[in-house]
């Protein structure tokens, strides 16, 4: 294998990698489908470039399934359906799984009503939320969908203490000529990892990042950790938060702020909560026409002054559209630690590692 250096990142076939998790899951107890899709979902996000939710998560998922907190061979049920709203239950399955399932039921939903709601209750970490949104562009559609998060990790506006995840959202709007407008957001200024690695090598932080133990801002990576992070526009990413977690767990009767438990250290089901929603274009107008104004409003802002010293002006979920094109053909780089992460879980299953280049 070689041996790689912190900060390096490895190499591989996109067909490879995706081969490779799969079988991981596979032999933690997935069906060979599931345990592709929840490698799909992973790879996606790497390919994207958004490697928090790539194959970084795949020790994680893992490890909820070894705790028996995850139960690999679940299957969603649908609880409940009236008119163009659905009701389901994730019956503790892998938040890739519910998600999927959920995001699909929302799609058949808008293709006979043009518009649904499927909320869905007893998930896991379901990944990027762009993966779902997504799904709904092929089929002329926009995709909305919103998950609480793993774990209460931020404070309200005005307070010091951990009450709020941080709660991410997603929309997806089609376009004609240009990539599809795609927004995936959490509510935090900042990852936690990059505080974390901050504190690595002891290096201080934009007082924008996060409050101290007495919600105060703090340049300090230490007094960071001990803290809560920062919701972006303070009162405005405080009430994203908190409205996104409602909108995803309070209809469906998931975990809510008491009872939302910790995705790395509460080792047992985390019921959490999601909300998918689609909305059929030619409900309202034809499809072709609102591709056509999708492109010329894309234009608009992509022809605006650059400001000095930007990199360029890019719409949401443009850089990651580039990315993607990218990898798919010359190969995802992957960090070297996650990699080895991986190798290790590998190793332990006795499953094949390919070949790859640093």
């Amino acid at each position: 294998m070689g041996h790689y250096f912190f900060n390096e990142t490895v190499n591989v076939k996109p067909e490879d990698l995706r081969g490779w998790v799969s079988k991981i899951f596979q032999a933690v107890g997935m069906s060979a489908e599931d345990a592709a899709l929840v490698a799909d979902t992973l790879v996606v996000a790497d390919a994207r470039g958004v490697y928090s939710h790539g194959c970084l998560r795949v020790p994680l998922y893992v490890k909820r399934i070894e705790k028996k907190s995850v139960d690999p061979v679940a299957k969603p049920a649908l609880l409940r359906e009236r008119g163009a709203m659905a009701l389901v239950d994730g019956c503790n399955a892998a938040g890739q799984v519910v998600s999927y399932y959920s995001m699909k039921k929302a799609i058949d939903l808008a293709e006979q009503y043009g518009i649904s709601f499927v909320t869905a209750r007893n998930s896991n970490h379901n990944g990027a939320e762009a993966y779902y949104s997504m799904m709904a562009l092929p089929k002329d559609m926009i995709g909305l969908c919103s998950s609480i998060g793993g774990g209460n990790i931020m404070a309200t506006f005005g307070a010091a203490d951990k009450r709020i995840g941080n709660n991410p959202l997603s929309v997806a709007f089609p376009a004609l000529k240009h990539d599809p407008v795609v927004l995936d957001m959490a509510q935090s200024v900042v990852a936690k990892g990059k505080i974390m690695m901050a504190s690595t090598i002891n290096s201080k932080i934009p007082s924008e990042w996060a409050l101290d133990s007495n919600g105060v801002p703090t340049t300090d990576p230490y007094a960071a950790i001990q803290g809560v992070l920062r919701t972006i526009g303070d009162y405005k990413g405080s009430g994203l938060a908190i409205t996104i977690g409602m909108l995803s767990c309070m209809l469906s009767g998931a975990s809510m702020g008491p009872t939302l438990k910790d995705v790395y250290n509460d080792f047992e089901p985390l019921n959490l909560g999601h909300s998918f929603t689609a909305i059929s274009l030619d409900f309202l107008v034809d499809p072709e026409e609102f591709k056509k104004n999708m492109d010329t409003q894309i234009e608009f802002i992509k022809q605006s002054k650059k400001a000095a010293n930007a990199e360029g002006v890019f719409l949401p979920g443009e850089i990651e559209a580039m990315n993607y094109r990218r990898q798919m053909k010359c190969g995802i780089d992957i960090p070297a630690e996650v990699i080895l992460e991986i190798i290790k879980i590998s190793e332990r299953y006795q499953i094949e590692i390919p070949a790859f280049e640093s």
